[in-house]
């Protein structure tokens, strides 16, 4: 039966190559969509099951006391060329735009507290900014000794902003980002510079860093896949045949995990980069018969039907044990876990039928077709050629 179906698969490649090409190529532009739905999330509150007594409690401290997570801004004295720079994080420059940035971020929605470590300075000073530095000199003297450092920080070179918000992990990485935009845009003085902090401004950072190193290892192994293909079939096209479909298939990958709501963490934005390792067998093994077919001088229909058949009844068998192991990660307790191992099996399950697939049309049209246009393009400049 199912050499049966792979025979047919072969012929319908053969005899209606561009057509299997296109139908491929819409499935892929329809989930290129999808994956833009996907979501970068880095709080551990996603990665642990919604019944953890930790989560639940979070929860509970959420509702009751109006905030769990911090968002800090470190406002902070930094080189400047400016001959007007700040020297002195004490200086009310400093303390002014402190007060913007606090009044700027109690707008906020989610926010439900704002405080700074300058803010004693003030209240000292009657609930107003002081008007030099001497006087906040003079008002951090009367400070008791434990306090003066939480103030400036130990080398006075740092005011520490501190909001506290009631919003969920996704809602807390929308904060930082805002919070990122408006600080850019508060009206420090020369010589300071304002810096976002705290495990919500992180968990965006990690965000960030996560979707530009699934780019770049994915591109990189790409490269270095095309690379040894290379050196193995001395030829660029032949080199990237095998190399499409398992491309195609990490595109789909990502597109079920916007169609299933599977969001991007730590261990699924490893996946494309994993599935290009692991899928890219598959289409070495099919060519790698055809190939073996084409020597014994058998016809380019009977080569690729052989292929499929005998190199896709093998794997079928390995991908349903691959897919097994992966899936086997679903039952894990951990969501993260689970997430890798449905996006895993779906990602080496589409490597397997895109291959088999898409690869022997892909084959046939370099076969029949690529020469045909590149002796018509020959044709063409020489014939440009000629006229000049």
């Amino acid at each position: 039966m199912i050499k049966k179906v792979l025979g047919k698969i072969a012929h319908i490649s053969e005899k209606r190559p561009f057509l299997v090409v296109a139908i491929v190529m819409l499935i892929t532009v329809f989930m290129s969509i999808m994956a833009g739905n996907v979501k970068t999330e880095t709080g551990y509150e996603s990665m642990l099951p919604d019944d953890n007594p930790v989560i639940q409690a979070l929860d509970d401290v959420r509702d009751k006391f109006g905030g769990s997570s911090v968002i800090n801004v470190a406002v902070k004295l930094t080189p400047s060329d400016n001959s007007n720079r700040v020297n002195d994080i004490r200086d009310p420059e400093v303390l002014h735009a402190v007060d913007y940035i606090i009044k700027d971020i109690e707008t906020m929605d989610s926010i439900t507290r704002v405080s700074a470590t300058s803010d004693v300075i003030i209240q000292k000073n009657g609930g107003i900014i002081p008007n030099d530095i001497q006087t906040v000199k003079n008002i951090l003297k009367e400070l008791p000794e434990d306090s003066k450092s939480k103030v400036f920080g130990n080398d006075y070179t740092m005011i520490l902003i501190s909001a506290n918000t009631n919003a969920d992990s996704a809602r807390q990485k929308e904060l930082a980002r805002d919070l990122m935009d408006r600080v850019k845009e508060a009206p420090l003085p020369p010589g300071t510079v304002a810096v976002v902090t705290g495990s919500p401004a992180i968990s965006e950072t990690m965000n960030q860093l996560m979707d530009e190193g699934m780019v770049v290892t994915s591109v990189f192994a790409m490269v270095i896949i095309f690379l040894i293909l290379l050196l193995y079939f001395k030829s660029p096209i032949k080199s990237l045949l095998p190399l499409i479909p398992v491309v195609i298939a990490v595109i789909w990958s990502q597109g079920s995990m916007g169609i299933l709501n599977i969001p991007r963490d730590m261990a699924s934005s490893l996946v494309s980069s994993l599935l290009l390792g692991l899928g890219i067998d598959y289409g070495i093994h099919l060519y790698h018969r055809y190939k073996e077919e084409m020597k014994l001088g058998n016809s380019l229909e009977k080569s690729i039907e052989t292929a499929v058949v005998s190199t896709g009844s093998a794997v079928l068998v390995t991908t349903a044990t691959t897919v097994a192991g992966f899936a086997a990660l679903t039952i894990a307790p951990l969501p993260m876990m689970a997430n890798m191992g449905i996006t895993c099996a779906l990602g080496i399950a589409f490597s397997m039928i895109v291959v088999i697939i898409l690869l022997p049309a892909l084959i046939v049209i370099d076969e029949k077709h690529t020469p045909k246009l590149l002796n018509g393009l020959k044709f063409l400049k020489n014939k440009i050629l000629k006229e000049d």
